[in-house]
């Protein structure tokens, strides 16, 4: 049994593919603990005002879970507003960012899935 507590991780500060400003993160659930394929787990807070800059994968789904606040996010130069309890689920091959524009943490679980 394998139990990870996302809320009680270690959380080191770092700029995420780029991105404006360094956002707490830790990885949940590194990719070799996991017999599925999933490649990781992380949780990640976007501070007010930071983002994830815009970057790739290949070919899998990332999906990012937004548990607090709002803001927007970017695919293949397409924009959204995201809020609490969105689920977005970036393509495979495609470019993506997201940022945080409230006044409010912004806080993530990221979980990349090999599309096959």
């Amino acid at each position: 049994m394998k139990i990870h507590n996302y809320l009680k991780a270690p959380l080191k500060g770092e700029i995420i593919h780029g991105g404006e400003g360094l956002c707490p993160h830790a990885t949940v659930f590194p990719g070799g603990e996991i017999d599925a394929p999933v490649q990781f787990i992380n949780y990640t807070v976007i501070p007010p005002g930071c983002s994830f800059g815009v970057h790739e994968h290949g070919n899998n789904n990332e999906f990012y879970v937004v548990m607090a606040g709002h803001g927007v996010y970017t695919q293949d130069g397409e924009e959204a507003a995201v809020e609490a309890g969105d689920i977005i689920m970036n393509a495979p091959f495609a470019s993506h960012a997201i940022r945080n524009t409230g006044d409010t943490d912004m806080p993530l679980l990221v979980f990349e899935v090999d599309a096959g």
